[in-house]
């Protein structure tokens, strides 16, 4: 009986503790955001003499100044385009890529995943330098094309890996059935495997998307005509002549950050879904 005691002592001073502590990393992720919130509806001398507590007057005009005054609605706009088209670009070339890498048995096939494996392993910053030699020699810089193929580049290993190992837990059967009744192989993709492959693919395509959104390096090395910045990199801009106003610059990180999180809140199903049904199935 005490051994039976002790055991559900242990188990629940075990999810007490983790409890605990996903209350404290919780508080850690949202204080911040809270603060950020809160001090985009107030100005410069609210935040510094009460940074806690909620503005006496909300200043909704600290949007309207980092939507227009500080150009972010084209900021904005040039982050969706750079992202959307990176996730399109990356879910037509990475499922055909997986669609072929699981379906297929050629001689080169485990050499060609092995390929796609190390390019996940190679760290951004260490070719940062031949990346930006090649784009200068090609007078790519300021092009949006450019940095869209870049992200491409660098995110496709990672899209081919997750759909690969979840096109191979389809049953084959369906494609079996489908050819006999005279489908082709494209057919086979577009209709049978594409549409079972959706978890999978809205888990590379809100990786992808977010990863775009808020990336910054890449931006700052190949982006300096101020009509072409990303929303990461707008956001520079507050380090100039508006580097003193910060409940505009709190409003400018709120509209940062909004999209990337809304996308992931609404679709956090499908990604922790995707991940899970690609790690199990063979």
């Amino acid at each position: 009986m005490k051994g039976k005691k002790n055991n559900i002592n242990n188990r629940w001073s075990g999810k007490v503790g983790l409890y605990v502590f996903l209350i404290v990393m919780s508080l850690a992720f949202i204080c911040p955001m809270l603060f950020t919130l809160v001090s985009s509806l107030k100005e410069n001398n609210e935040i510094f003499s009460s940074p806690f507590s909620l503005p006496e007057v909300f200043r909704y005009e600290n949007y309207i100044i980092a939507w227009k005054e500080a150009n972010m609605s084209k900021y904005f706009l040039n982050s969706i385009m750079i992202s959307m088209a990176t996730v399109i670009i990356l879910v037509i070339v990475a499922s055909m890529a997986a669609y072929a890498l699981s379906r297929f048995d050629f001689k080169i096939n485990k050499y060609l995943s092995i390929f796609f494996l190390l390019g996940m392993m190679i760290p951004m910053h260490t070719i940062l330098v031949p990346v930006a030699y090649i784009v200068g020699r090609l007078g790519l810089k300021n092009n949006l094309v450019a940095l869209v193929l870049i992200y491409v580049a660098f995110s496709l290993s990672f899209s081919i890996f997750v759909l690969t190992r979840f096109m191979k837990g389809i049953n084959m059967s369906l494609e079996e059935a489908a050819i006999i009744d005279g489908a082709g192989y494209f057919q086979v993709y577009t209709r049978i495997i594409l549409p079972m492959s959706v978890p999978a693919i809205s888990t590379v395509s809100i990786f992808n998307f977010l990863g775009a959104w808020n990336n910054i390096l890449f931006p700052l090395l190949f982006i300096n005509d101020d009509r072409l910045k990303p929303i990461s990199l707008g956001l520079l801009n507050f380090n100039g002549e508006r580097g003193s106003e910060y409940g505009p610059l709190m409003a400018a990180i709120v509209i940062t950050v909004f999209v990337p999180l809304v996308i992931y809140l609404l679709f956090q199903e499908k990604v922790e879904g995707g991940l899970a049904a690609g790690a199990v199935k063979e």
